[in-house]
């Protein structure tokens, strides 16, 4: 009996219930609960980032889907006559002082122009999905019926002929004349069918030739861009400031930072049985950079060798446009911004600032692409 008494003592003064943990065992439970910690913080960054990244895609694709629908819409209503005058054109612009005149240029590290792989001109790569348009993207206008626009029509014009133009323009992105953001933003100016009650004129008045002076050079009052359907819009969609702030009725995507066209007609002979003609050589293949305007007069069937110096109809076209996440949107924005002291190219770059603005957008952008068939046969 007093060695099992003994034994319980011992025990109980072993582990008495009010005793207190070691140095040991507080360090251990320290240490575990440090561990799961770090686990958990990594876990909800992790989630975090992924979640930034996703929504970040998922807006991008939303927009591109916008884009590419009515992109097609009007393509599929495309329509031109065989009459010599231009109904379809297409620009690469690669300078700062585009055609619209809106463009609000970056105080710092500004998109590039220029070829190369630091430049913003790569129009013969085999795929259109690797091209670049141009520091202002390519100046897209043509004709098409007024279905799937994004301004309201009236039912007598309905299916009227309308003039659009695509284009992409570094501006202001609120209507707030205080508001100085910037952002790369995709305008479709539509311009409108006919004359509208106040004698603002329209296609009917302006004529059928996209080249005209009344979608180009016009600055007269009731038709100077400023004007939701003026055929000026056409080359300048909006305003930037005035004492009315800005007009963005054309805006139909933001951070757009590149887009363009390769056009094609049918060719039994060529792979595929289609000819790429813009931009393009005399033979078929993608073009150097310096092939950056497309003025077709030609019908689509019309011989190759009967081209001279003119261009065809397209019959196929491919669409191409980059944009950026809601990520690259910030960094871009914040490597384009005046800082002091300013912001040091990354060395990966090797101190080249055109190299890290692609090398950012390239990384943080999404680029899609669409083919469609057009419809259009001469009138």
């Amino acid at each position: 009996m007093p060695p099992r008494c003994s034994f319980l003592s011992r025990l109980a003064r072993r582990r008495r219930p009010g005793a207190a943990f070691t140095l040991i065992e507080l360090l251990v439970a320290a240490g575990i609960t440090a561990l799961i910690a770090g686990f958990i913080a990594i876990i909800v960054r992790n989630v975090s980032a992924n979640w930034s990244r996703a929504s970040g895609r998922l807006g991008a694709d939303a927009q591109a889907r916008l884009v590419l629908d009515q992109l097609q819409q009007d393509l599929q209503g495309a329509i031109y006559r065989d009459d010599g005058a231009v109904w379809f054109a297409a620009d690469v612009i690669d300078r700062t002082g585009n055609p619209a005149n809106l463009w609000t240029e970056a105080g710092r590290n500004p998109k590039p122009t220029g070829t190369g792989a630091a430049g913003s001109v790569i129009l013969n790569p085999p795929s259109v999905a690797d091209g670049r348009f141009g520091k202002a993207g390519m100046w897209l206008r043509f004709f098409t019926t007024s279905r799937g626009s994004n301004v309201a029509a009236n039912v007598a014009t309905h299916s009227a002929p309308v003039a659009v133009g695509y284009q992409i323009i570094r501006r202001f992105s609120a209507t707030n004349p205080a508001n100085q953001n910037a952002a790369y933003l995709l305008h479709r100016a539509q311009a409108r069918p006919a004359a509208d009650a106040r004698g603002r004129p329209g296609v009917l008045e302006s004529g059928f030739n996209i080249l005209a002076a009344a979608y180009t050079t016009s600055t007269a009052a009731n038709n100077n861009g400023a004007t939701t359907g003026d055929p000026r819009g056409i080359q300048v969609p909006g305003t930037n400031q005035g004492g009315a702030g800005r007009n963005l009725d054309a805006v139909v995507a933001d951070h757009v930072i590149d887009f363009g066209i390769r056009a094609y007609v049918y060719d039994r002979a060529r792979p595929g049985a289609l000819r790429l003609v813009f931009p393009a050589d005399a033979s078929g293949r993608p073009a150097g950079n310096a092939n950056s305007r497309y003025r077709p007069t030609l019908p689509p069937h019309t011989p190759p060798d009967q081209w001279g110096g003119a261009q065809p109809y397209p019959e196929v076209v491919d669409i191409m446009v980059r944009i950026l996440t809601d990520e690259g949107a910030a960094q871009i924005a914040n490597l384009e911004r005046v800082q002091n002291p300013a912001l040091a190219v990354p060395a990966k770059y090797n101190g080249n600032a055109a190299q890290w603005w692609w090398g950012v957008a390239a990384e943080n952008s999404r680029v899609y692409t669409r083919r469609v068939v057009l419809q259009a046969k001469p009138l």
